[in-house]
């Protein structure tokens, strides 16, 4: 709350500083039409207007980067909101959080409720030695390289500033290709339900062939185990500890390899020896090919084409102002095109009997992806928008002095606008953290 408040102070002490550096170098006249100006605000940037607005570059800039952190923490806010909403009316919970004040509140209230609810129907399907695993793949976000190099351009003034090829622009570990020959070891081939992966490693959805615990106790199987099965053996349960010689299929843990049935893949928690229908994050001793049509993420031995980064990319090298630079940077995140992920929950048959399982089978699938992509990618890259539009407004409002009254009262404006959305983005990434989480998702 400390911080908040003080915020909420900072526009009004911005124009009365930038208002008295008017005045002590252009004189009362000058100064007083500042202050007209500026006092009569800024409702382009609420109107969506910041393109027409007529006031120095840096300041515009600014400004415009704040009204796109503006946008995409609101709109973050809202799907992580109506996700947990929908998450609790699914479960049967009591709504509490529409009595909250803000926004802020029934986030933190809806998406508390969710983690509670999930965690008690979890805990007691693990206590019944019934088990669930929930499947994440896809999603993710991209910057427009282009659009971040136009953006600088304008600032530098620089009409031959070109974006760099975003084979260069891009981190290695974030570019993805299609690959003619393998993909490297610890990177990923980017499966997908219509286009299943090659897989000797990781796979975040479901796996067909054999699952390999690696370093886990026991991985979920829905066919032949090799060790020892705890669940059912061909729909009866197993004894308490598991049976070691379940001739028929298992559904449930196995504690060794587990041969998939023909036509049932299944979430593996271990290593993937197959294909995968998600994303497939090869062991360090792993090198294959993908697959037809099939994307190559951080690395790739052969020719790769089709080149796309799915994190955030080096800005163009032109001579400008470095605040101005970063605003571009922010606006380039903040306007990112993100994809949404696919999740699933997956339970043993002993657990598909409880109609909470069910329930939660249901709204997981529906739900989770907003949850999930507020905690692994868009919350992220707006985070990192958030942060750049915090350090370049700090530069804007020591310059306030040479503004004139109307990129005052805005940059008052984007200042203040700006340090709520960053609150409001922190708001939905924690509260989603929460809710994913409680279900076996990540957390970070």
């Amino acid at each position: 709350m400390t911080h908040r408040t003080r915020f909420e102070y900072l526009p009004g002490l911005v124009v009365a500083l930038a208002v008295a550096s008017l005045a002590a170098t252009s004189g009362g006249c000058s100064a007083a039409a500042t202050a007209a100006q500026a006092a009569a605000g800024c409702d382009e940037f609420q109107s969506g207007g910041v393109a027409g607005l007529s006031i120095d570059v840096k300041t515009k800039t600014f400004v415009q980067a704040s009204a796109d952190l503006v946008a995409v923490a609101g709109a973050m806010e809202t799907a992580v909101l109506n996700a947990c909403m929908g998450i609790d009316t699914d479960l049967g919970v009591t709504d509490t959080w529409s009595a909250k004040a803000t926004a802020d509140d029934k986030v933190t209230e809806a998406c508390t409720q969710a983690q509670t609810k999930i965690k008690a129907i979890v805990d007691a399907q693990a206590q019944a030695q019934a088990t669930c695993t929930l499947a994440v793949t896809g999603g993710g976000c991209q910057v427009d390289v282009n659009a971040q190099a136009s953006c600088t351009a304008t600032c530098s003034g620089d009409a031959t500033c070109t974006p760099p090829d975003v084979t260069v622009a891009c981190d290695p570990g974030q570019l993805s290709v299609q690959c003619s020959g393998t993909c490297n070891a610890n990177a990923t081939c980017e499966g997908t339900a219509m286009l299943v992966a090659q897989c000797q490693g990781s796979c975040e959805a479901d796996c067909a062939g054999t699952c390999t615990p690696g370093t886990a106790p026991a991985v979920h199987c829905e066919g032949t185990c090799m060790g020892k099965c705890s669940g059912t053996c061909d729909g009866t349960a197993t004894p308490t500890g598991g049976m070691a010689n379940c001739t028929g299929v298992c559904s449930g843990q196995c504690d060794a390899a587990c041969v998939y049935m023909q036509g049932k893949p299944a979430h593996c928690d271990g290593s993937c020896t197959g294909t995968c229908t998600g994303n497939c994050k090869l062991d360090a001793t792993a090198s294959v090919m993908c697959g037809a049509n099939v994307s190559c993420k951080g690395g790739c031995t052969g020719t790769a084409t089709a080149p796309k980064c799915e994190g955030q990319v080096t800005p163009p090298m032109c001579s400008a102002d470095v605040s101005c630079k970063g605003s571009c940077q922010a606006h380039a995140d903040a306007t990112a095109h993100c994809d949404p992920p696919v999740a699933t929950l997956e339970c043993s048959a002993s657990a598909m009997a409880d109609a909470d399982v069910q329930k939660l089978i249901a709204t997981v699938k529906t739900n989770l992806p907003a949850i999930v992509a507020a905690v692994q990618t868009q919350g992220p890259i707006a985070t990192n928008a958030a942060a750049t539009v915090a350090s370049t407004g700090s530069a804007v409002v020591q310059s306030a002095g040479s503004l004139g009254g109307k990129a005052i009262a805005c940059a008052t404006t984007a200042v203040s606008a700006s340090a709520k959305a960053s609150v409001s983005v922190s708001v939905s990434v924690m509260a989603s953290a929460s809710v994913s989480g409680s279900c076996g998702g990540p957390t970070s």
